[in-house]
């Protein structure tokens, strides 16, 4: 894939939360209504976030989800809210420096973000990784959930960026990509929200 200059964005500091996808499943208008499906495959019934893990990222959750959730949020806030294309997520995980792997200075460093060395074997609550933050104050880019992005890879495939709180290190700079099914519900798997800067 080729690199693309992106137009100017907005991108939520943490992935979105159990707490935060609850009120999706919970709202009269949310998740059963059609309105947000249109040209989606709905899930059949949700998985449940945990309830006592409210401030972790929401996880086991599609891609066609991660959509409708986005287009409730905006219908609900009267603004247009997405995910975010790969290469703005990469910008965002950068910094905005093109040279940077990882969206700190310098090399791999296991302090700064839940990977494989974190040895919890799960993910942990958003903003626990204040060190592992880019320029801008953006955290978690890197490790506790990969994040569902707008862009298809091979077919039907869309692409996933960030690894996972079971990722090495070699999956965890911020160039990686991976490709997954739209309609898999996996345990390392969240989203975070992005929105146009209007000119």
């Amino acid at each position: 894939w080729k690199r693309r200059d992106v137009k100017p964005f907005r991108i939520a500091k943490y992935p979105v939360t159990n707490v935060q996808f609850e009120a999706f499943l919970k709202a009269g208008d949310g998740y059963r209504n059609k309105t947000w499906w249109v040209g989606i495959t709905q899930s059949g019934k949700a998985a449940r976030p945990n309830e006592l893990e409210a401030n972790f990222p929401v996880t086991s959750i599609t891609w066609y989800e991660a959509v409708a959730y986005c287009r409730w949020l905006s219908a609900k806030t009267d603004t247009s809210i997405r995910l975010p294309t790969e290469w703005e997520w990469e910008q965002a995980a950068k910094g905005g420096d093109s040279r940077r792997e990882y969206p700190w200075e310098g090399g791999w460093d296991a302090s700064r973000c839940n990977s494989y060395e974190s040895r919890l074997n799960r993910t942990a609550a958003v903003g626990m990784y204040p060190a592992g933050a880019t320029q801008q104050g953006v955290e978690d880019m890197l490790g506790n959930a990969c994040e569902w992005t707008q862009n298809r890879a091979l077919l039907f495939l869309r692409v996933v960026r960030g690894g996972a709180w079971g990722s090495t290190p070699g999956n965890l700079r911020v160039s990686d990509r991976g490709r997954i099914n739209p309609g898999y519900r996996l345990n390392f798997i969240g989203f975070r929200l992005a929105q146009d800067i209007e000119p």
